[in-house]
């Protein structure tokens, strides 16, 4: 078989035919890249030179430079938005010490206020919307416009685009598309169920689903009218040079999914369908990867009839999430774009011949008859050594040939 690029990597992957060797992944995502203290300690084991671009603030997530990049054998590349997290945008960007004491670039417009308890707050538009506890690496959501709501929804701030933003991600996906012969990742940003948690709380947004159901019906329906409008937009201007698009739905934790199958069907498959169908029609060939963590097994039948054509992050260690039976069960009709090793337990805690050796064995349970994109599972995080991330990496190297 002759040498493929890793556009054609990924596509053959994709479309479940085995590619001349098992691609790879490593920051294409917002959930496949790595946490960028431990980057930096990366760059310093390897001698590498490099300013660092912090582009996703709210976990701390390092844009890899190009030579890691070859030297691990990426086959993708990300398609940021342009304001990936809490409307911070990344067109610029500016140097400031992080937590270690080393100097990072972060977007200019990110300027969280440190507090007297040592904590730290991002403020817009007059409202704290993100907090980093004292000594803390991330932030997390704290407030949610819909939290008070009664009876009607009211006015609230729907999804959506400018033109500015629709004049970069253009540019960026034709240079991207143009100057690599990587498969180019779309981020969308669309999430239907986390998207609900974020503007109504955790506990409010699961509470309201069985107490309010034509509430939620009512803001499910408008939150997904606003994706769509989004999408005719977006669309025209990444289409021509794209067709895998990632969205995000976290349905499910380490024991079980967050809300039943029953509900999961009847309050929000429709609405993932109608949205999966209309970026299908809207670029036909293209692929739905869906960033979703935890125990999901059993959604897994209901996520290939929406239209999800690959699965991230593969959290092996989760319950139900055996490798073995997932390719057995799902191979022949979804991609699994992760679970080769686990940050969790072995990558962050295991030997180096633990990692060499879950690593292995995960390429050789998901990767024979295609279907199969390597990444560890979910971001490396930062008490992740140089040499475990190398082990990990030499590794996936070595054995991506089928």
């Amino acid at each position: 078989m002759k040498e493929m690029t890793g556009r054609e990597r990924v596509a053959a992957a994709l479309e479940h035919k085995e590619p001349d060797q098992v691609p790879i992944d490593f920051g294409a995502t917002r959930s496949t890249g790595i946490n960028a203290l431990a980057y930096r300690e990366l760059l310093d084991y390897l001698n590498i030179e490099e300013e660092i671009k912090v582009f996703d603030f709210k976990q701390l997530l390092a844009e890899p430079g190009e030579q890691i990049s070859r030297m691990f054998g990426t086959d993708c590349v990300a398609l940021h938005r342009l304001a990936p997290s809490a409307g911070v945008q990344i067109d610029e960007y500016r140097r400031e010490r992080l937590m270690d004491g080393k100097e990072y670039l972060v977007p200019k417009s990110f300027r969280p206020e440190e507090q007297k308890d040592g904590s730290s707050l991002l403020i817009a538009n007059g409202v704290p919307v993100l907090k980093r506890p004292a000594d803390g690496l991330y932030f997390d959501d704290c407030y949610h416009p819909l939290e008070e709501t009664e009876d009607e929804l009211g006015e609230y701030p729907l999804p959506g685009t400018s033109e500015k933003e629709l004049l970069y991600i253009k540019e960026h996906a034709r240079d991207l598309y143009e100057n690599t012969d990587k498969a180019i990742v779309a981020s969308t940003g669309i999430s239907i169920f986390e998207k609900g948690i974020k503007d109504w709380g955790y506990e409010e947004f699961l509470v309201r689903i069985y107490t309010e159901p034509e509430l939620v019906k009512s803001y499910l329906e408008q939150l997904t009218e606003a994706y769509l409008q989004f999408l005719d937009s977006y669309l025209e201007a990444v289409g021509p040079y794209t067709n895998i698009f990632q969205c995000n739905d976290d349905l499910g934790m380490q024991t079980s999914t967050l809300i039943s199958p029953e509900v999961y069907r009847e309050v929000f498959k429709p609405y993932h369908k109608k949205i999966y169908s209309y970026i299908k029609e809207k670029v036909p060939g293209s692929h739905i990867l869906l960033h979703s963590c935890g125990s999901i097994y059993d959604l897994i039948p209901d996520l290939i009839e929406t239209g999800v054509d690959a699965l991230n992050p593969v959290q092996i260690n989760a319950e139900k999430m055996d490798p073995g039976t997932l390719k057995r069960e799902f191979g022949r009709d979804i991609t699994f774009w992760g679970g080769g090793c686990s940050t969790q337990t072995t990558l962050s805690f295991g030997t180096l011949e633990e990692i060499e050796d879950e690593t292995k064995r995960m390429i050789e349970t998901f990767a024979p008859g295609g279907g199969y994109v390597f990444n560890q599972v979910h971001n490396i995080q930062s008490n992740v050594s140089p040499q475990r991330i190398i082990k990990l990496y030499e590794t996936a190297k070595r054995y991506r040939k089928i």
